[in-house]
């Protein structure tokens, strides 16, 4: 790693002026719906006019006179084509870790990497304006290139309803950008899990409520003809969100039903938020498991947010002591109405035959986006 006072002052900006990740929190904290922001009315992708001037409009970004340079930045192509991008380059420190049991040492070295977590390009072809539209998630980073998302999306048939057909991210639970966390990670609905289905929604007034039936096959083809079936639903009051979940699919001989609360509090800049699921697989593999996550997040300045979050699992309600849990501290902010920064402290504990369970990681990075 090259140290110079160059880099140093990058790391000094990034640790202290760091960022939001258009997570799921900020809808929480200013009452919207998913769909007010999202193309995808269940929220992540591309960003509508609103979630593309939002920043512009009630963000104070940190460096002020940068963001006013990039205010005439327009996504739009003619007057039915629009486009959008996130991209997020981290450099992630995994510390060492060890740990003994029975006898028997489980430990793993310290690393150090730069990564591209993020690399997402979207289009979106409004056939018919607020009627009919199709939309493309193309994930472009040196990792590889992969569609993520391809759906025509048919909205207002009837007022307030929406059907989408395609390769989709299937509606449940909180959206949350980060993939590790357990309620995204262990139920598998998450950014890196899409499937070929359709996907029906309804939100009048102050509730919402979407479910998909699909394949169950993580975007291939189906050989049979059973289906998955996911769902969410919310209801919004004025400083209060409460929803739930539900999903049931058969795969290779195992019965797969997970469901489960979640809510979210506003108490002025501070925003609470909660979700737990229960997993039960039975069949071919019988498994029960329960998983938490909370966090707060309180809001500075109109550009700054402080966040804690905790993770819990529990892999097998047979067996003790198998808990997995995470606990995330961090900063986060908008250098502009484009560009975010976060730096993360993630300290995890698991069993102790499980090495990368146990090691904490420092993780920074840089965000942009419209």
């Amino acid at each position: 790693m090259l140290r110079s006072p160059a880099f140093a002052l990058i790391i000094v900006l990034v640790a202290t002026a760091c960022s939001v990740q258009a997570e799921p929190y900020i809808a929480f904290r200013e009452g919207l719906k998913c769909s007010a922001c999202h193309v995808n009315q269940t929220g992540g992708g591309m960003r509508t006019e609103y979630g593309f001037y939002f920043p512009q409009t009630d963000i104070q970004p940190l460096l002020g006179q940068l963001s006013e340079s990039s205010a005439d930045f327009s996504n739009q192509v003619g007057d039915n084509f629009f486009f959008g991008a996130d991209f997020v380059a981290v450099e992630e420190t995994t510390l060492a870790s060890e740990a003994r049991h029975a006898g028997q040492s489980y430990a793993r070295d310290a690393q150090s990497t730069f990564d591209i977590v993020s690399g997402n390009f979207y289009i979106e072809a409004r056939l018919a304006p607020e009627k009919l539209s199709l939309y493309f998630d193309e994930t472009i980073t040196p990792a590889g290139a992969s569609s993520r998302e391809a759906f025509l999306m048919l909205q207002g048939t009837p007022k307030s309803s929406y059907l989408k057909v395609g390769r989709m991210l299937l509606p449940y639970g909180i959206r949350l950008w980060d993939d590790a966390a357990f309620i995204r990670q262990v139920t598998g609905f998450n950014f890196d899990n899409q499937d070929m289905g359709v996907e029906i929604g309804y939100a009048p007034g102050r509730t919402s409520f979407s479910v998909a039936v699909s394949n169950g096959t993580q975007g291939g083809r189906d050989n049979n003809t059973g289906k998955q079936i996911s769902s969410v639903g919310s209801v919004y009051m004025k400083y209060l969100i409460v929803g739930g979940s539900f999903a049931m699919n058969e795969s290779r001989g195992i019965d797969r039903m997970l469901l489960g609360p979640f809510a979210s509090l506003r108490l002025g800049p501070l925003t609470l938020t909660g979700e737990a699921d229960w997993l039960s697989e039975s069949g071919a593999k019988e498994q029960d498991q329960f998983i938490a996550y909370a966090s707060a997040n309180y809001w500075l300045r109109q550009s700054l947010n402080f966040r804690i979050a905790f993770d819990f699992l529990d892999p097998y309600d047979e067996i003790e002591e198998d808990e997995r849990s995470r606990v995330v501290v961090g900063l986060e902010g908008f250098l502009t109405s484009n560009l975010t920064a976060s730096a993360y402290y993630k300290h995890k504990k698991s069993v102790p035959q499980d090495p990368e369970g146990n090691a904490d990681i420092l993780s920074l990075s840089l965000h942009t986006f419209f």
